[in-house]
């Protein structure tokens, strides 16, 4: 009877700590083109040992990412590259958007041209993407750092802050886009006018990778499935991903606008493309490049193994 005890126990302290490395955490902020993981969640697609984990601000999502609390994060491409440049071993399984617009400087009034943030007190997230925003505005509005009194500011706190009148321009995104343009303030600057540079992804820890493989073609795969459900069904799903982002459905459909969805083809032609290297790989060459032209990044050696495509490939 005591060793019939003694092996039950064991089980259990050994089921115990198999259930955390069986769940498969998945890490985001509040975005728009993350929202589409949710609405598989609530089409029933995602399974049991799939949690999707909301964190507030990208930067919480990466800290998340570097101490283990979530095998699996959205990002953007250069935030990705940052993790890489920290030493952190990753790869890249699918494109989730690109930014069209979404991405953007909001200023108030009387600021309605690029050269009057001069002098002025602009927010932005102290991640790779909102620096990146900021040295494009500044370049194309011909002015330095020097110029602008910088504030870093987590996203979770611009809409707050802009209310407050704390800051006069904020670089941020949807759904705080549209929710200060809903407040007659005026976007001056966005993503589409750095056409291919932000880019969304999901990135998983390369020692997680075959313990997890299967969760993760369930993931990759009812993305795709919300992804056709958005497509066939816009309006049905704008009343579904809408709440959560504090926006209209209609409010939502116009962010989507400025957002281009990566379907299974589109993850084909850009992780696998028909020639060495594949796209992403070209265009995260050319971010890397920007990123240390501006000393946003440190040096990293080797960016030649970040993607793993098989699970747009099955």
């Amino acid at each position: 009877m005591k060793l019939l005890l003694l092996v039950l126990a064991f089980a259990l302290i050994v089921g115990c700590s198999d259930a955390p490395r069986t769940q498969l955490r998945v890490g985001f902020n509040l975005w728009p083109g993350y929202e589409t993981l949710y609405l598989a969640k609530q089409k029933g697609l995602l399974a049991d040992n799939i949690e999707l984990v909301e964190l507030l601000s990208a930067t919480d999502t990466m800290d998340a990412f570097r101490h283990g609390r979530i095998e699996v994060a959205a990002l953007t491409l250069d935030e990705a590259l940052l993790l890489v440049s920290e030493g952190i071993a990753l790869k890249i399984v699918l494109i989730m958007d690109v930014s069209n617009g979404a991405d953007a400087v909001v200023a108030r009034a009387p600021i309605v041209k690029l050269a009057q943030l001069k002098g002025k007190r602009i927010a932005y997230e102290q991640t790779a993407v909102g620096a990146l925003m900021l040295h494009k505005t500044l370049d194309a509005a011909q002015l330095s750092m020097a110029d602008v009194d910088a504030v870093h500011m987590p996203v979770n706190q611009h809409l707050r802050a802009f209310q407050s009148r704390e800051i006069d321009a904020v670089v941020t995104f949807e759904p705080v886009t549209t929710q200060l343009v809903n407040q007659d303030h005026k976007v001056i600057f966005d993503s589409a006018q750095i056409p291919g540079k932000i880019v969304d992804v999901l990135v998983v820890r390369t020692a997680q990778l075959s313990h997890h493989f299967d969760a993760l073609q369930t993931l990759i795969s009812a993305q795709f499935a919300a992804l056709a459900f958005i497509k066939s069904n816009p309006e049905t799903a704008a009343q579904l991903m809408s709440p959560r982002l504090g926006l209209k459905p209609n409010e939502l459909l116009a962010a989507l606008d400025g957002i281009a969805l990566a379907d299974m083809p589109t993850n084909r032609d850009l992780l696998v493309g028909t020639g060495t290297p594949p796209p992403l790989q070209v265009t995260a060459d050319q971010l890397l490049a920007v990123l240390l032209e501006h000393n946003m990044i440190a040096e990293i050696n080797d960016v030649d193994d970040l993607v793993d495509a098989r699970f747009v490939t099955q």
